[in-house]
This record gives C-alpha cells, sequence and structure tokens, in this order.
C-alpha cells in the first residue's frame, strides 16, 4: 500500500473548487500541503528551497535508471515517444505490497523555460490511449505541475502541485495518506539527489 508515490509524485492540477490548503508536514526544508476534491482524493502540493541550478533537475528527470532513487515506490521509468524538442511520452510503473496491485500510468511531459529563466513542466494523462499492461492497474486522470524558479544566493525555488486517482477497490483515506508521505520523502530524496547532477543543461538559461 505504499505504492503512491508516483501517484503523488508526478500530478497537478488546479481545482477552483478545492477546499482551502491544509498543511501535512514540514521535514528537512520541505512541506507538503493538501487539500480535498470533490472525489475524496486529494490535491497536493510541495515546495523546497535549495541551493541547486535549473539544469540539475533536468538532468535527474532524463537518468531515467535513477528513478528509484528518488520517486519513492518508483519501480521503472521507460520513454516511449516524443512530439517535440521537450515533450516526451513517459510510462511509468510503481511497486505495490501483496494485496494491492502493482499501478503503472502513461503520461506526456513537456517543459519551457519563459525569460526570467522559471521552467514549468506539464504532466498530462495519456493513459487511455495505450493498452494496459498485465498485472499493473492503470492510474487514471493524472495531472501535474513542477515550477523551478531561480531565486537569490544560487538557491533553487522547486513547487510540486498534483493529483491522480489510483483506480482499483482502494479506500481512499489509505491512499490518500500513503500520498501524502510519498510526496514528502520524494521531495527529501530529491534535496540528496540533486548535488550529483550540478551541470549545464543544454539550451537552458541557468541561474
Amino acid at each position: 500500500m505504499r505504492l503512491f508515490i508516483g501517484i503523488s509524485i508526478l500530478l497537478l492540477a488546479f481545482s477552483s473548487q478545492a477546499a482551502d490548503w491544509l498543511h501535512y508536514k514540514t521535514k528537512d526544508k520541505v512541506t507538503v500541503e493538501y487539500r480535498r476534491l470533490d472525489t475524496s482524493l486529494l490535491e497536493i502540493r510541495a515546495e523546497v528551497r535549495l541551493r541547486s541550478n535549473i539544469g540539475a533537475f533536468l538532468h535527474l528527470l532524463n537518468d531515467t535508471a535513477a528513478i528509484n532513487r528518488w520517486v519513492e515506490n518508483a519501480e521503472r521509468v521507460e520513454i516511449i515517444g516524443s512530439t517535440a524538442k521537450h515533450s516526451n511520452i513517459v510510462h511509468t510503473y510503481f511497486k505495490a505490497i501483496w494485496p494491492v496491485s502493482s499501478r503503472d500510468m502513461v503520461t506526456q511531459s513537456s517543459w519551457s523555460q519563459n525569460a526570467d529563466g522559471i521552467i514549468t513542466l506539464q504532466v498530462t494523462d495519456l493513459g487511455q490511449q495505450y493498452p494496459v499492461v498485465k498485472g499493473y492497474v492503470r492510474m487514471q486522470q493524472v495531472k501535474s505541475l513542477w515550477v523551478l524558479t531561480p531565486a537569490a544566493n544560487g538557491e533553487l525555488l522547486i513547487q510540486y502541485q498534483g493529483q491522480a486517482d489510483p483506480a482499483g477497490n482502494l479506500p481512499h483515506f489509505i491512499v490518500n495518506r500513503v500520498a501524502l508521505r510519498a510526496l514528502l520523502n520524494t521531495f527529501i530524496n530529491l534535496t540528496k539527489m540533486l548535488p550529483q547532477y550540478q551541470r549545464p543543461y543544454p539550451g537552458v538559461i541557468d541561474n
């Protein structure tokens, strides 16, 4: 049941009908908040400020072999297509503990950088366009957004907001609890991984 990291990790949608944001936990400079959607699932967000260039984050995303070192409960990720220079179709697999089935999701991930150096990474759901994989339950309504904002003194503000439906017969109170914990741990892992990727990224204006 600890699977729902990725469920958490790559998702984001802005819901005008959602309730006010509530604080879940702050740990190691990472803050996680949530609000309840009409479906009883949660929209969650996290942020952290740390010393890093922007290129490090993009290099980490491209290192698909390292996904299980920072995205909690991630099993593996495959880039199965590309629709533009900075837009990939990504198939992500997540581990689960019996009797809960493993999950997967197919998403399109697209990023851009504006004149102020801010990078936005939008993740949208493509799961219905691809055949299901035996042994995995396909997650639904996956939406997420990452925003990377250069700050003073060589720091980088990393913000994430997202939601997803893990599908299947899972109690929402369990899904929500695990998703919050998974997102917190994913962000903490992220802060530990980024120092290994501190180098320029082609075509990116860095801080």
